[in-house]
């Protein structure tokens, strides 16, 4: 049998071109699988560092902007650095401490007293009776009550048992979020550092990368910016509630505040935890609390929050639907947060320079 020239593949049979292309592009899929899988085993023993990375990066973009503001007043910008960073950490220190010592205390009490009596279980749920009652609903708390509490105290004898274990892994956690806190401040007080990437990039795409990572930069630190402020706004108002109803003002304040700050996600749950408080509370005004809580919400998730990201990301509500949801189906969570300010960043990177530019000086105007 006469074999068709190897040097010449266009001289072959059109079944064997066929056979040849189909184990070309076979070999092509595998080595693509192998390197993919390799790049994710990769990332995943990185995950850590990637992560630190990342976290420092929009730290120092989330500071930029009052320390761009204090130097243009005339501060020095190393000044302007320390004084930004340790008045954002400021709040973030009281914020753990807070919960460091509710979580000892809850623990102290809920592990270490006798567990409580049907008449102890009906004087907790007094309260969430007597306002059930009053808008016409009759349930008997005191079997769901004492189910609940039956779960909290053994997860919390678990948490307890356990609490060198968790310790342990806080202290490991610490290197990640010191890293991220370092490599923040140093691109704050160094802004031209993060550009030593670009001698990974084309030459002719620097200018095009340079200014869609400003862009990004840009929309993200707004974008944070507005939720850490939706969460400080209603985190007062909930801590208002809080201490109206006789429950922890600091601690409803703080948990309702942290939800509501989650970009996305926060919305909706950032009524749980300072409602709950005030529901258990045995104040003399749990209404009155209450009606404050959920008013607060409403007011920040109905009112101020479309007033403040509208203009931050400029996108449709199916936009941000299909983003949103794609996002968390790629990456979870985190996926979900952060493809909203991507999205919208692409978009005002493929809108025209004159628009961006004009749009830009109206804001400024106003």
């Amino acid at each position: 049998m006469n074999l068709p020239p190897l040097g010449s593949p266009r001289t072959w049979p059109p079944i064997v071109q066929a056979l040849a292309w189909a184990a070309l592009g076979s070999a092509a899929v595998l080595l693509i699988g192998a390197g993919l899988a390799q790049i994710a085993a990769l990332v995943s023993a990185q995950s850590a560092l990637i992560a630190a990375l990342i976290a420092g990066w929009l730290l120092a973009t989330l500071a930029d902007a009052p320390i761009e503001a204090l130097a243009r007043r005339g501060m020095a910008r190393r000044r302007a650095v320390i004084l930004v960073w340790v008045l954002g950490a400021i709040p973030v220190l009281v914020i753990i401490a807070e919960l460091v010592f509710a979580l000892a205390t809850s623990l102290s009490v809920v592990v270490s007293a006798a567990p409580p009596t049907s008449a102890q279980i009906g004087q907790l749920i007094a309260r969430p009776s007597e306002l059930l009652r009053s808008l016409g609903i009759q349930i008997d708390l005191v079997p769901i009550a004492t189910e609940a509490l039956t779960l909290i105290r053994s997860a919390a004898a678990e948490v307890q048992a356990n609490i060198a274990n968790i310790a342990a892994g806080a202290v490991a956690a610490l290197g990640p979020v010191i890293l991220a806190i370092g490599l923040g401040v140093i691109l704050s007080a160094n802004p031209d550092y993060i550009s030593v990437l670009n001698i990974f990039l084309p030459r002719s795409s620097g200018e095009s990368i340079h200014r869609s990572r400003q862009v990004l930069e840009s929309i993200l630190a707004r974008f944070i910016g507005r939720h850490l402020l939706l969460g400080l706004t209603f985190g007062l108002t909930a801590g208002l509630g809080a201490s109206l109803a006789g429950a922890d003002a600091v601690l409803a304040g703080t948990l309702g505040g942290l939800v509501m700050a989650i970009p996305t996600i926060g919305q909706g749950a950032a009524v749980v935890p300072p409602l709950l408080l005030a529901l258990l509370s045995a104040g003399d005004q749990t209404l009155i609390g209450v009606i404050v809580i959920v008013v607060s919400w409403l007011l920040v998730a109905t009112q101020l929050a479309p007033k403040l990201l509208n203009g931050v990301l400029r996108l449709s509500g199916a936009t941000v639907f299909i983003a949103g949801t794609a996002g968390g189906l790629v990456a979870g969570i985190p996926g979900a947060i952060f493809a909203l300010p991507v999205v919208a960043a692409a978009a005002a990177l493929r809108r025209p320079e004159t628009t961006r530019s004009a749009k830009g000086r109206a804001r400024r105007r106003t």
